[in-house]
């Protein structure tokens, strides 16, 4: 201690005042502890991290994380005294950290007995990989979806093709048919590619957007006024349910429009004959914005699907998804709901939706209500 205490009158610098600064400045939760698993010092993230608000001075590293793993890996590297890592996955939507245990050396051994060296503290560093891990499988997941999307009507492609080789001479008619029917697929992979591109301009912010007030009555009466020959074509019974429609949202009518085409649309899409599908709005109690919704009485959302819907490619149910199309093309490409996600965010609003298995799903949206001072900029 003497040595410290004359380093320190001579640089000037407090070493432990140093020390606790240089752990407070790790971007990631950091211990000190001792060999019999007493912790000595800790930065604020650790706290965070275990929802701590009391002093953790003294307290035993195994009251404070329960996983015996992880304990087990501490124990390790303090029985070997090297340093040892694993990662900790709770289940595939729980957290996952990645443990490193190091040995701190306390003072520097006399010349020729470094292997004697006993270390009497550890840093056990914990790096929260929770986000980088969705993250990856976001990418494995787009790169699959995006190959299943772009495989199918390939195939589909190519097989007509060859069977059009066949046919073109022989049978007209026929041959027709296969022609109509690549038409299709190829409408399907233009509206998938042209799909990708929007959503990616979206996401990059690089989507020009025009934002005015706009009475909250007029986009529910033109989203329901384009779907309505679908719905009569479909025997399902389209109308509105409108409160508070004269409130003024900022918005761009467009997009905003495109939201609500997307969630009628689907509505519709999955509610059987005889069904009805409700456009609305309503003021928020905080009157700082407005809400919209589209319900329906169709066949609903499962409660594991839920929080996934509006996610990229994200389908319900894959196998019924080109049967129940009712556009061109097949298939819807999955994409709708996550392009309406990041319109309706891009606004300053959010989406979500609520739904029964068998009785029905309804989606909402809100929109920022327009203040005077936003309608003059």
């Amino acid at each position: 201690m003497t040595e410290h205490t004359t380093a320190e009158k001579a640089t000037g610098i407090n070493y432990r005042h140093f020390f606790l600064q240089l752990l407070e400045a790790a971007p990631w939760p950091v211990l000190v502890i001792d060999r019999a698993l007493t912790i000595r010092y800790y930065n604020r993230h650790v706290c965070s991290l275990f929802g701590v608000t009391g002093s953790l001075q003294k307290v035993k590293l195994d009251q404070l994380i329960t996983s015996a793993a992880m304990i087990q890996l501490v124990r390790e590297s303090i029985a070997s005294q090297r340093p040892q890592s694993a990662e900790f996955n709770e289940g595939p939507s729980g957290p996952c950290w990645k443990v490193s245990v190091t040995p701190l050396e306390h003072h520097k051994p006399p010349a020729g007995q470094e292997r004697l060296r006993e270390y009497h503290y550890f840093a056990v560093a914990i790096e929260d990989l929770t986000e980088l891990r969705r993250l990856e499988r976001v990418r494995r997941d787009f790169v699959a979806n995006i190959s299943h999307e772009l495989r199918t009507p390939l195939a589909s492609v190519r097989l007509l093709a060859e069977t059009l080789e066949d046919t073109i001479e022989t049978d007209p008619e026929q041959a027709q048919v296969f022609v109509e029917r690549i038409e299709k697929e190829v409408q399907y992979l233009t509206s998938l590619v042209s799909e990708l591109l929007e959503l990616s301009r979206i996401e990059s912010g690089q989507l020009p957007m025009v934002i005015e007030p706009v009475e909250a009555q007029q986009l529910v009466r033109e989203g329901m006024a384009r779907l309505l020959p679908q719905a009569q074509r479909h025997r399902v019974r389209l109308r509105t349910e409108i409160r508070d429609g004269q409130v003024l949202v900022a918005a761009d009518s467009k997009q905003i429009g495109r939201v609500l085409v997307n969630l009628i649309h689907n509505a519709i899409k999955f509610t059987p004959s005889g069904g009805e599908v409700v456009v609305g709005t309503f003021a928020e109690p905080d009157g700082c914005s407005q809400r919209f919704f589209v319900r329906d009485t169709g066949v609903g959302i499962r409660p594991e699907d839920l929080p996934r819907i509006f996610e990229r490619f994200y389908k319900v149910d894959r196998s019924r998804s080109k049967f129940d199309y009712l556009g061109a093309g097949g298939g819807g490409s999955g994409l709708g709901l996550a392009i309406a996600r990041h319109i309706v965010e891009a606004h300053g609003g959010r989406i979500f939706a609520e739904s029964t298995v068998g009785q029905g799903s309804t989606f909402f949206f809100t929109l920022p209500v327009a203040r005077a001072e936003r309608s003059t900029r």
